[in-house]
């Protein structure tokens, strides 16, 4: 059983590293990241499926949101049909996936049904990640119960190295159940001929020594002590005497009472690897527009030098899909030595697919090389901001004279 939370946490967690870096994507023009789209997604990492817990034990419910943003509203955790915390705000960072947290003290005995929901701003919300439970007698378990309930993730949430000490809502810090009324508290009382833990704070006990080694068994509370059996080959983690068993604890959380320099070294057993599991990835839709540049029309027919003409292109999309409003690039060329006397910036509207559209009127002026022939070119789209199935057509182009004026 501990074997099947440790792999379920594993994943979880490399579940969590792979869902960052899959929501990115450098799809977009320009390189930024792709646009986050649809309802969020939750997916619940604890309580496993069909735990069981002790009456009035913390469980700690621990959700993973995706395909998030900037406008996740709030997540609500709904225990038995009723919600028991609302998390307003929960992703300030705008991150495209967050884990959230909550413990609920297990109450009732008896099967329930846990479920949690992040809502956008815009009143859309995923579907709710559901989970059941049993909660148990504290009378029915002796024994200290498997700290299923008080999983820390790879990283250390709390009360483990890199992270912080969280303290469980309404629950008391250990998580083991208390003893029967009549055997005295599980202090752990030590043999004089052994070195000593105790315990400066809440303390995970795990199945060897280190974080990967997830769930926790078990944990101490403040100011417990007990045996120390054994040391890791580089001495940060102790092994230690846990009731009828034996677990891991880290040093930094423990002062040692009595002489550890003969403390026999264990490896402990052999670190577990994470099976992943694969992330579905959702692809990016291919976009079918193709934009064309059509005919350049003057008003009027033969511009004077110095004087103000119209100008009008056409924009024909033949592609399959909407094309999105985009910009036009109008140059003045002269002939004779093909530099630009000017650049005058245009527009044109959304184009449905199979329909030319003209860019009204663009007026422009022309006050060099009078009575020389002058080239007008549109590149339509120039900065390619636009995706195209095609982007060899965005060009046309038109030679007139421009004829003596007022230059």
């Amino acid at each position: 059983m501990v074997h099947r939370v440790w792999r379920a946490a594993l994943a979880f967690g490399l579940l969590l590293a792979l869902t960052a870096c899959n929501l990115l994507s450098s799809g977009l023009p320009g390189g930024g990241q792709t646009a986050i789209s649809g309802p969020p997604v939750v997916r619940l990492a604890s309580p496993l499926p069909n735990a069981t817990y002790l009456e009035n034990v913390a469980v700690n419910i621990q959700a993973q949101v995706t395909n998030a943003g900037d406008d996740i509203d709030r997540v609500e955790i709904v225990v038995d049909g009723a919600i028991i915390a609302t998390l307003p705000k929960p992703n300030a960072s705008g991150a495209a996936a967050f884990t959230i947290s909550q413990a609920w003290p297990a109450a009732g005995i008896g099967p329930h049904s846990l479920s949690v929901t992040a809502f956008r701003a815009d009143g859309s919300s995923s579907s709710p990640a559901t989970v059941n439970i049993s909660v148990v007698s504290q009378a029915a378990t002796p024994s200290p119960a498997p700290a299923t309930a008080t999983m820390n993730p790879p990283g250390g949430i709390g009360n483990e190295p890199g992270g912080q000490n969280v303290a469980p809502t309404n629950a008391p810090a250990p998580t083991n159940p208390p003893a029967p009324t009549d055997v005295p508290p599980p202090t752990n009382t030590p043999t004089p001929s052994k070195p000593t833990a105790t315990f400066i704070q809440g303390v995970n006990v795990r199945s060897g020594p280190g974080l990967v080694f997830n769930p926790p068994i078990g944990s101490f509370a403040a100011n417990q002590t007990a045996d120390i059996l054994a040391k890791s080959p580089d001495g940060t983690w102790f092994k230690v005497r846990y009731y009828n068993a034996e677990g891991w604890v880290f040093g930094q959380l423990l002062t040692v009472s009595g002489d550890v320099v003969n403390l026999p070294v264990d490896a402990g057993p052999p670190t577990p690897v994470p099976t992943a599991t694969p992330i579905p990835i959702t692809p990016t839709p291919v976009t079918t527009v193709n934009l064309v540049a059509g005919s350049i029309r003057l008003n009027p027919a033969s511009p004077r030098c110095g004087e103000t003409y119209q100008v009008t292109v056409d924009v024909a999309n033949t592609g399959s899909t909407v094309a999105p409003s985009g910009s036009i690039s109008l140059q003045d060329i002269a002939v004779r030595d093909g530099s630009v006397q000017q650049t005058i910036p245009a527009g044109f509207p959304e184009i449905q697919p199979g329909q030319t559209v003209s860019s009204g009127n663009i007026p422009i002026t022309s006050s060099t090389y009078f009575a020389e022939q002058h080239k007008l070119v549109a590149i339509i789209d120039p900065n390619n901001v636009i995706p195209e199935t095609n982007e060899g057509d965005n060009r046309s182009e038109i030679t007139f004279t421009l004829e003596k004026g007022n230059c």
